[in-house]
């Protein structure tokens, strides 16, 4: 008889248990990913254009990662877990950084790819996090935290680390001004058409719209990272 209760428990132990106790670590595909929902879009957006500007001039990928907790494995292997199946860094360099925020937990980590520890040991990472993150997450400043942690880790990279991104042709567009393919326009157009007719004339607002507010987001980050490993090394402690 106790077999027909066996099913309702254990579906109800897997919608309890977090999900990457069963290893379904994030996947990360954008430079910043905020679980929590602490950071507005701009503040998103602003701290992007980081990661963005030190993998142009140096390929080094970097991202951000906000999670509610890192619970049951604690947040030193949890970083390994999800910068391992990230694989950020390009490969063969292993030139990526992880900044992981545990929002639940108050606790931070720095996960170092193994060619950046040279320039990036525990010691600096925990000093740098102490002065630039640290004090403005305890007064919940967590975009000016995260933000001014980001931007001098990156500058350190593009000052100290020796790398080139890889090579890659930039994509044509058939308008030059206008960072869109010839499918992305086409549906472009097919939008603004509908809008004309269903709002008698007025779709050129929208295009004009579309066109001011939209956002794209390229780089290292946008599509996957490069396959990069972790070293081990970097720095955690708690705000």
């Amino acid at each position: 008889m106790w077999t027909r209760w066996l099913l309702p428990v254990a579906a109800l132990f897997l919608l309890t248990v977090p999900c990457h106790a069963l290893g379904d670590y994030p996947k990360l595909e954008f430079y910043v990913t905020d679980q929590v929902g602490i950071l507005l879009e701009q503040e998103i957006y602003d701290i992007e254009d980081v990661p963005a500007e030190v993998y142009s001039r140096t390929g080094a990928e970097m991202a951000v990662l906000i999670v509610n907790t890192t619970q049951p494995d604690g947040i030193d292997l949890f970083a390994v877990k999800t910068f391992e199946k990230t694989g950020l860094g390009q490969k063969g360099k292993d030139d990526g950084v992880l900044i992981l925020i545990s929002y639940s937990e108050n606790e931070w980590r720095v996960e170092i790819g193994y060619g950046l520890e040279g320039i990036l040991p525990d010691s600096r990472v925990g000093r740098i996090a102490r002065e630039h993150l640290v004090p403005y997450l305890n007064q919940s400043m967590y975009y000016e935290g995260i933000y001014n942690f980001t931007l001098t880790l990156g500058q350190i990279i593009v000052d100290e680390y020796d790398g080139k991104p890889p090579e890659k042709k930039d994509p044509w567009y058939p308008i030059p001004c206008l960072p869109l393919l010839w499918w992305q326009l086409l549906i472009l157009i097919a939008i603004v058409v509908v809008l004309m007719v269903v709002t008698k004339g007025r779709g050129l607002f929208w295009i004009l719209w579309i066109l001011s507010f939209g956002r794209f987001r390229g780089g290292g980050g946008g599509g996957g990272f490069g396959g990069g490993r972790s070293g081990g090394g970097g720095a955690s402690g708690r705000f």
